[in-house]
């Protein structure tokens, strides 16, 4: 049997988007993030919303910094809301005096409002080296921790991974370098720069538009 060539090409032109649906679905899923924002200091009250803010990542990897501030961008930025990056009108604010210095400077600029993530915590961490032995037999303990273990029912089963849950310290300033606003977003990592900044900035934006300090 041999289908008619229009009736071919709608049949693969059909399977290809059935084998591209969930190929589209797993590649999501695998960068998929999502952050917690816990308050711990507000001082919002009678605070008209920000005209202009600074978008700071505070980090020692310029590209990080980089990343970080392109990515949310556009999700605070809007027609109420002028958005600028610490990283393009200040490059070099992390080395040369901090995050006490940027305030500092912040007074003479024309953004009243600054937001500040703490994105240490994607540094790598440096790697677990293995404890010196000593390579003769006689004298070594040949015993080995099992990567799996005997759980209820005689299944086996691994042990559990830990959560790749981070904190990252967020905070809001307005021009003096008064806080308004300051909490810490929990993110699920993603393992991905640009996933985690876009989790993060969404739930930050939320919380500062329901709390009245930028426009909605």
């Amino acid at each position: 049997m041999s289908f008619p060539r229009s009736r071919l090409s709608r049949f693969l032109f059909q399977a290809r988007r059935w084998i591209a649906a969930p190929t589209a679905a797993l590649m999501l899923a695998g960068c998929a993030s999502t952050t917690e924002i816990t308050t711990r200091h507000s001082n919002d009250e009678g605070t008209a919303p920000a005209r202009s803010l600074l978008l700071v990542a505070q980090s020692p990897e310029p590209a990080t910094r980089r990343v970080w501030e392109e990515v949310c961008q556009p999700i605070f930025q809007s027609n109420a809301l002028s958005v600028h990056l610490a990283h393009q009108v200040r490059p070099v604010w992390y080395e040369d005096g901090g995050k006490q210095a940027l305030l500092r400077w912040l007074r003479d600029q024309p953004y009243d409002r600054a937001l500040i993530v703490d994105l240490t915590a994607l540094l790598l961490s440096p790697p677990r080296m293995t404890e010196s032995r000593d390579l003769n037999p006689m004298n070594s303990d040949m015993r080995q921790e099992p990567t799996w273990r005997i759980g209820i029912g005689g299944k086996l089963e691994k042990p559990k991974e830990p959560d790749a849950q981070q904190s990252y310290e967020a905070e809001f300033f307005d021009k003096s370098g008064r806080p308004l606003w300051t909490g810490v977003a929990r993110t699920h990592e993603a393992n991905n720069r640009k996933a985690i900044a876009r989790s993060q900035c969404r739930a930050l934006h939320q919380v500062l538009t329901d709390r009245g300090l930028i426009p909605k």
